[in-house]
Order: C-alpha cells, then structure tokens, then sequence
C-alpha cells in the first residue's frame, strides 16, 4: 500500500489519502479494458446537487468535475479550472476569486461547456425549492438567501467571478464538492428529478460517462470529451450495486468484484489474516452515532427537557469501547464528541481535545473502560429523574417500568446489524423495550431524513478539512439535519441562554461563517458542539475507520479519509 501523507490512528487522525498497490506510473500494457467494484447499494440519487451519501459521491466523481478536483496523488489541483486562483480582497473587505476556465471544454455529448453551467448549476443548488440537502453549502457566497448568488460568467463564457462576504479557507476543497459540480441546463430543465435516473440523460463533464444504468449496476465508459482524457487508463467501470456483506465476500473471493466498500463483521479477524495485502483498514475523517428524532411521537407527553434527559441516559449506557473491540474490530476509537478526530485547532492542538462541557461541568460524558459503570449510574439517575417529573413510568431496582418501546432503524450491513442487536440488549437491561427494524438503503436514507422515526443508525464523514462540516449540517433548515432539531415542537426548547435551540444554534453558525479571526471562528464551533451535545439528540460513538478490500491487479486507485473512492486513475494489470 502507499499511503501519501502520513496517517496515526488512535491518538491522532491526519487528513490522508491512501493508495492501493502501484501508481498511476506503473506499466499499463497488460491492463484490462474493465474494472467491476462495488461500493454500495443502488444509490438513493446521483444528482451533484442533490445527493448526501458516500455511495453516491463517489459514482458523480467519475461523471462530474468542478472547477477543482484531485489529481492522481491526492493532491488539489485545478480541473475545469486553467489553475486554481489567488484571494483579491474588494474594497469593501469581501473576498473575490476569478477562474479562467481551460479552453476547450465539452460535456459528456460533445457540447461545449463554459462558466454560465456553473453561474447556473450553483444557483440551483442553492435555491430552496430545489430541495438540496446541501443548500447550506452555498452560504459562503455572498448573495446567498437571495434569487441569485453573487457568481458571474464573463461575456465569452471562459471566467467565472465568486464573491464571498469573507474568505473561506476550504473553498477551493468545495469547489471540488460534488454539489458545486456543473449539471447541463437543457437536460435537467427538460427531464426533472428524472435526468439522473437514465444512461441516456445524464450527461457530465467527469472522466466517464454512463452507458448503462439499471437497479443491478452503473456502467460507465471512457468519456473521450473528458479534458484530461489521456490520464484515464480503463475503458470501462462497473459499478455492481449490492449491500449483503456475505453476498459482496463471496463475489470478492471469486473474483468478479475487484474491489469491496464493506465486508462482514464476523469474517474480520479471518481477512486481517488471510488476506494481509488486500484487506485495509484506513482512517476516515467521520463519527459513527445514533441520532434521535427530537419530536419522537414515541414520547409525546413528555417535556422537551425530559426528553433530553431520555437522551442523555440512553447515550451514557452504551459502551463504546465494547462496540470498537467487539463488534467494530478494527481500529475504531471510542467517540466522545461529534466532531471527529483528525481536525486541529488555528495552534495545532487537536479540536476534540479541548471539547467543552455538559450541564454539570465534567464534559461531555467519559469514553474510558472504567468509567462505564459510574455511566450507567449516571443514566439510572436520569431516568429516575424524569420518571419522578412525569409520572409516565417508574424505575425499580435501576429498571425502567412502563416506559414506552422505541423503534431503532438501521441499514443492511453485519456491523450495523451488530450494533443495533447490542444497543437493544444494552438498552433492555435498563427495561427500555427497543425493536429494530432493518431498511433497504435508499428507503432508511429518506425515512431518516424525513424524521419518521425514533431511534437511527447514522453516521457523518466530513466533507472538507474543516470542523464546520460537522456542525453546519444541524442548523434548522439543513437538509442533512436527521434529528429535525429547531423543528415543530423542538423549536421552542430553551436549550442556550435562554434562547430557544433554533435561535442560538442557527446564531452561532452564522457568526462561525461570518469570521475573519481563527481562534473565534473555533471558539465559536466549540460552543456549538457544546450545544449539540446537550441536547443528547446526537450520540457519537465512534470514530470511523474505512475498511475495504482491494485486488492486488488493481493499480492507482486512492481513496480518501472523506469516503470517496478515486477510480478514474487506477488500471487493472493481469
């Protein structure tokens, strides 16, 4: 394996990226014309600006590119783009960037692409009425909130001038975002929601095109009108839809996938050794939680202050460090944040090391093995708590009595399976009755997002090297907020200074996007990380690590610690 900026688990997560055998360098005559992999189910959508999944992220970076994207190293680099930009600060302090796009530009029909197909693609994302889950990503842009972003095409179509309200420091890494990459006008106006459900209208701009797309697979073929079409060595890619763990292990081992996004749980210890240069563990920048939905009609009745109580006590019986050595088997690390690992402070320090703290001044809740049992007490104390307040059930003997069944929903996979059977036994030794009910993954997606649940499976990876992508995505019209915080009955709760859980969140967000100085701007994400945790609605516990298996024929593919999988560079050698 080569792994291309150096990478420490456990203590330390660095922003990577990481290859499987070989480089883009390596002698390619005896390459094959097809790869066939696997990196999921069939996706719940494909559109740039719509989507919100790893999966789906990964199949749009091989039919979309925007202004900037990741060369084969890893590394940032211009693409439609001539180069990537200085800063020039305006005179009245914003921030402007102009790209020069390259000369020569087609989209995947041969029609000629320019700096208008982004004026208009960013506009649509960010137009509510779209319904993009990413909406929010767009509120760097100065005009964000209004009809029009303040993004412009030069006459001749060949620059493009964003102005921000302040410089961003990962803007170039959202500019290389799928929800920032051109869609064609003309098909998407003319088919709808529709254009990205067929071979024959979804039209890109990426190193492949679709040539075939059904509920079995996306096929994709060499785009010849690709700029950098030269650097693209395989003809063909294959993406096999499949998420049966089992199914995917034997499809591997057989040979007809030469690349696996997830194995199952029970044959970890077996592929570490059987299968030592293709089976790989890697960080990923990313938390693994459960999320509750906040207006859970499972506990109508109850105060919102109750409800967070509830939370919290669910939270404190888990024992994270189980999960990881037991079931997570591979290097996972026990989470006591939201924020993952991996992210620094302006002087270096890790953010999760300076986390701020709960209602009784002793942090979030502690991660290490001794103290589960002092957790445990903790929640018990809760729960007597609220059943004193209430009145709607008892705890007897450290047992809740009465209390109301909760619904935990999840998608297919061993491990989430496996952690979803131990949170209902963990949680049914305290007599919270908890049934699990297991969806395909295009429908858990949307019943999650549409808040028709109690309990979820959920995780997050970060989309850029930045804390803000982990605390922006909750703010009260966030497509990607699960938990429906600052919604319907949640908005009323007091839940920071006496404003309610919407006002001071949302506020706090703004002012992090709305800072020129770097210690506040982390300050302030400190402070709504501690919000967060409050509430008890997000319960991390674990930091991620991506587990894959890779053929050994497989040269030059590199996957990042973001979750995507870079494909487009890498050759299959017999």
């Amino acid at each position: 394996m080569k792994k291309l900026l150096s990478l420490l688990l456990a203590v330390i997560m660095v922003f990577a990226l990481v290859a499987c055998t070989g480089d883009n360098n390596d002698d390619v005559s005896n390459a094959t014309s097809t790869m066939t992999l696997n990196v999921g189910a069939y996706p719940d959508t494909i559109d740039p600006a719509l989507n919100s999944a790893v999966d789906g992220a990964t199949y749009i970076i091989h039919n979309f590119v925007g202004l900037v994207g990741y060369d084969a190293n890893g590394d940032l680099a211009p693409m439609c783009a001539a180069e990537i930009p200085e800063a020039v600060t305006l005179e009245n302090g914003m921030t402007s960037y102009t790209f020069t796009l390259r000369d020569g530009l087609k989209w995947s029909d041969g029609t000629d692409l320019d700096a208008n197909d982004f004026v208009y693609s960013w506009n649509r994302a960010a137009n509510p009425q779209t319904a993009a889950d990413y909406e929010y990503m767009f509120d760097v842009i100065d005009g964000y909130g209004t009809d029009t972003l303040n993004v412009t095409a030069s006459e001749d179509g060949k620059q493009l001038t964003v102005v921000l309200p302040v410089d961003v420091p990962y803007f170039m890494e959202l500019c290389a975002f799928p929800t920032y990459m051109p869609v064609k006008q003309e098909v998407v106006e003319a088919n709808g929601d529709a254009w990205a459900t067929k071979a024959e209208t979804y039209i890109g701009n990426g190193p492949y095109k679709v040539s075939k797309f059904t509920q079995a697979e996306l096929v994709l073929a060499k785009n010849e009108y690709y700029w950098d079409a030269d650097s693209v060595v395989t003809d063909e890619i294959v993406f096999a839809f499949n998420d049966d763990d089992s199914s995917l292990l034997a499809n591997y081992k057989n040979g007809s996938y030469l690349f696996i996004d997830s194995v199952p749980q029970d044959e970890i210890e077996s592929l570490e050794a059987n299968y030592p240069n293709e089976y790989f563990v890697e960080g990923q920048l990313g938390t693994y939680y459960v999320s509750f939905n906040v207006n859970d009609p499972a506990l109508e009745g109850f105060t919102e202050e109750e409800k967070a109580d509830i939370r919290h006590a669910l939270g404190l019986m888990i024992d994270r460090n189980y999960v990881c050595t037991d079931i997570g088997k591979a290097g996972q690390v026990p989470a006591a944040g939201f924020v993952a690992m991996g992210l620094t402070e302006p002087d270096g320090t890790e953010f999760i090391a300076n986390n701020g703290v709960n209602r009784d001044g002793n942090g979030y809740y502690s991660v290490a093995a001794e103290d589960y049992a002092a957790n445990c007490a903790e929640a018990v104390a809760l729960l007597e708590g609220v059943a004193q307040s209430s009145g709607k059930f008892t705890v007897e003997n450290g047992v809740a009595v009465g209390f109301p069944s909760l619904t935990y929903i999840t998608n297919e996979g061993t491990g989430h399976e496996a952690v979803a059977a131990y949170l209902q036994a963990a949680w049914g030794t305290y007599g919270i009755t908890v049934n699990v009910e297991t969806q395909e993954w295009a429908t858990f997606l949307n019943t999650r997002k549409n808040g028709d649940y109690s309990v979820a499976r959920n995780g997050w990876l970060g989309d850029y090297n930045d804390p803000i992508s982990f605390l922006d995505m909750w703010i009260t019209e966030s497509g990607n907020n699960d938990s429906q915080f600052g919604k319907d009955a949640h908005a009323t709760y007091a839940g920071y200074d006496g404003k309610t859980w919407a006002e001071s969140y949302d506020a706090i967000i703004a002012q992090v996007k709305a800072s020129k100085d770097p210690e506040e701007r982390f300050e302030l994400m400190h402070q709504a990380e501690d919000i967060l945790m409050q509430t008890g609605a997000i319960c991390p516990i674990y930091y991620y690590t991506d587990i894959y298996m890779c053929s050994e024929k497989i040269e030059g593919f590199f996957s990042s610690p973001l979750g995507y999988k870079f494909f487009m560079y890498a050759s299959v050698v017999e």
